[in-house]
């Protein structure tokens, strides 16, 4: 599966009349994230703050028989909402999948999503004690440890557990970070997921926050 990100910037710049040099006053970094969705269950992450808002009514489309799972880390459980005869229905039509949530998505056909917005250039994602889907605020694939701007500067700590869950096998690749290394399915290699892609993560420790800037060069 090939996820495919267009990020441009755009510039709001005033010159001054006894100037010729251009003034730069703010800067937003706005664009768009294709993500294929196959057929079945996928995990993913919306790294694009949307308009008006997060909403899951909001950031996916209205496709039939469209799923989306939420994990609640407090209770184990999920709340859930589906696209039924064209409109949106289920727990919560409040539900928000913001940068740096995860949720599962269910389609009974393969399905385009695109995401649109602004990129966050400052982002904190608190991680819970226990199990929670997270995901990257920002869409760029870095491995998770790390310091910026080769890592993802994920707060990483012993014991704990990363899962990205394979919508081909139904199963997930399991990586351990164990007396200071990465070990598990992917050997040492240090797990990096995609673009738009969210993953379960057991926090061994205490909570922590996954802060991040991003630089537009």
């Amino acid at each position: 599966m090939r996820t495919k990100a267009l990020l441009f910037a755009a510039v709001l710049a005033s010159a001054g009349v006894a100037s010729s040099l251009a003034q730069v006053y703010s800067v937003n970094v706005v664009g768009y994230i294709n993500k294929p969705l196959p057929v079945g269950f996928s995990m993913v992450a919306n790294q694009l703050n949307a308009s008006p808002d997060n909403k899951v009514t909001t950031v996916f489309p209205a496709a039939e028989g469209l799923t989306i799972f939420k994990f609640d880390g407090a209770t184990g459980g999920y709340q859930q909402l589906a696209v039924v005869d064209g409109a949106w229905e289920g727990d919560n039509l409040d539900m928000t999948v913001s940068p740096g949530e995860g949720v599962f998505a269910y389609t009974p056909t393969a399905t385009n999503i695109t995401f649109v917005g602004e990129v966050q250039l400052s982002s904190t994602v608190a991680v819970g004690t226990g199990f929670s889907i997270i995901s990257s605020a920002i869409p760029a694939v870095l491995p998770l440890s790390g310091a910026a701007p080769g890592g993802a500067e994920f707060p990483i700590g012993e014991g704990d557990v990363v899962y990205q869950y394979n919508p081909a096998t139904g199963g997930y690749t399991q990586s351990s970070y164990i007396d200071g290394a990465w070990e598990g399915d992917l050997g040492t290699d240090v797990p990096a997921p995609a673009v738009a892609e969210a993953f379960f993560f057991y926090n061994a420790g205490a909570a922590k926050n996954w802060v991040r800037t991003f630089t537009v060069n």
